[in-house]
């Protein structure tokens, strides 16, 4: 008889036990159902993109120039070209713009020697290195170093560089946008988040004061061409990425094609919601000189920029000639907030004006 009891108490009793994990894996289940309920994404498009300017003090960064900035430094024929820019491809004259590797005398033009630049440490010759007016940190932006004297690039946000200026108030009418989506537990607090670029597949609208709108919804491009996820963090309400590769189809006659590796990314809220920070990493410098030269504006030394980016390339050695084919660079860009959606209609990202990290600066 007591071990009918004992045994009937035992069961009573494994039976209590296989009542308590049943409702411990239903209790855990509901955590992790509210957990991932909490969890949210933000979407925005890029309203802004063009190079990091840096201008504080212009006889700092171009001594030269400063001395008499209305000097003209060589007589130009046709706007763009000094008349004793010759070009030569098989003992043969060929345009100076259209081969300028080929033009027989380097214009060697006044390049950056002031201490600032916005940028990223990605790792560079300590001799390059810029100091950033923002983080303090030693910095690798060598595109600057070569462009920065140009009159063109003497622009302050909210203004851009003539070329970048101009050709983005085009294709903000006419060609897809970029939608950046920031996902995460808990955008209001710093943590962990999953940055992921995208086009979208028609362009922006733009505001009554001719901005780019906010909170307007954007249908995604699926095509995994221009689709780049990257690991982030959200710290003190900034958003940086961990080290990786951003790439985004283009569209003439605005950059062919945004190709950053070892990318780097800074990024806060400001008042409504909207993201100002910075890109940056190496990009292709020959692309790069195809996009600003191709239409040169102001007197632009098409053959002087494109030496000097060639001499100033820090990174990607061509295994034949030495050359380095990649330029250190930083783009300065803004975003507002946008609802992102697929090609059916399914909303995948909400726009919000909320600070990230619950901040705004």
């Amino acid at each position: 008889m007591r071990l009918e009891q004992s045994l009937g108490r035992s069961a009573v009793s494994q039976g209590s036990l296989t009542g308590v994990a049943a409702a411990m894996t239903l209790l855990l289940a509901l955590v992790l159902s509210a957990s991932a309920a909490s969890a949210e994404t933000r979407g925005y498009v890029v309203s802004w993109f063009a190079t990091a300017t840096n201008n504080p003090d212009f006889a700092s960064n171009c001594p030269q120039a400063a001395k008499n900035p209305n000097r003209v430094q060589f007589v130009a024929a046709g706007g763009f070209v000094r008349r004793n820019d010759r070009a030569l491809v098989d003992g043969k004259t060929v345009p100076p713009l259209d081969y300028p590797d080929a033009v027989q005398k380097d214009p060697s033009i006044e390049t950056v020697v002031g201490k600032y630049a916005y940028g990223f440490d990605l790792g560079g010759n300590p001799a390059n290195k810029f100091i950033d007016p923002e983080t303090h940190q030693k910095v690798d932006n060598q595109l600057w170093r070569a462009i920065g004297c140009t009159s063109s690039f003497q622009a302050t946000p909210p203004a851009a560089p003539y070329p970048e200026e101009v050709s983005w108030a085009t294709i903000v009418d006419t060609s897809p946008g970029y939608a950046i989506e920031i996902s995460g537990p808990d955008l209001s607090r710093d943590g962990s988040v999953t940055v992921t670029l995208d086009r979208t597949l028609r362009h922006l609208e733009r505001d009554a004061s001719g901005g780019v709108r906010s909170d307007v919804t954007y249908a995604l491009d699926p095509s995994p061409r221009s689709h780049n996820v990257l690991a982030g963090e959200i710290r003190d309400g900034v958003l940086t990425i961990k080290s990786g590769a951003i790439f985004l189809e283009g569209d003439m006659p605005f950059y062919p094609q945004i190709d950053l590796k070892d990318a780097h990314m800074r990024m806060r809220s400001e008042p409504g919601g909207k993201l100002v920070g910075y890109w940056g990493g190496y990009t292709d410098w020959h692309t790069w000189a195809y996009m600003y030269t191709a239409r040169p504006g102001s007197g632009a030394d098409g053959v002087g920029m494109y030496r000097a980016l060639e001499k100033l390339a820090d990174a990607d050695p061509d295994p034949v000639t030495g050359q380095n084919r990649l330029i250190s660079t930083a783009w300065r860009l803004e975003a507002v907030p946008a609802f992102l959606a697929t090609e059916e209609g399914k909303i995948v990202a909400t726009a919000s004006g909320d600070g990230l990290g619950g901040k705004v600066r």
